[in-house]
């Protein structure tokens, strides 16, 4: 569970998740990142911990990372590391227009 490891990919696969769905909803109903968490915490948090158990059954069987195509551990990596930064920049343009990116 390194820096480069376990949680990384967890939380990328989560920020992966979060930011396509975010995007989802927000196109189709125009509601902001913060309201929809608020109207429906319990499908979230489900998603969330299935992905989260999803990823560490790897983890904890001790197998090895593999390369599908295109799909690679470091392409996920960096995938990862830009859903984070672009989630997290959803929220702040959000917090700081105090409306959805995508307002209908």
């Amino acid at each position: 569970m390194a820096f480069n490891g376990a949680p990384e990919i967890i939380n990328g696969r989560l920020s992966m998740f979060g930011f396509v769905a975010a995007l989802g909803a927000e196109l189709s109903s125009g509601e902001s990142v913060l309201r929809q968490i608020t109207e429906a915490p319990t499908g979230i948090i489900c998603s969330g911990l299935l992905l989260i158990i999803g990823s560490l059954v790897p983890v904890f069987m001790r197998s090895k990372q593999q390369s599908v195509g295109p799909f690679t551990p470091s392409a996920e990596m960096i995938n990862g590391r830009a859903a984070m930064i672009g989630f997290a920049a959803l929220l702040a343009v959000e917090v700081v227009w105090g409306t959805a990116l995508f307002a209908a």
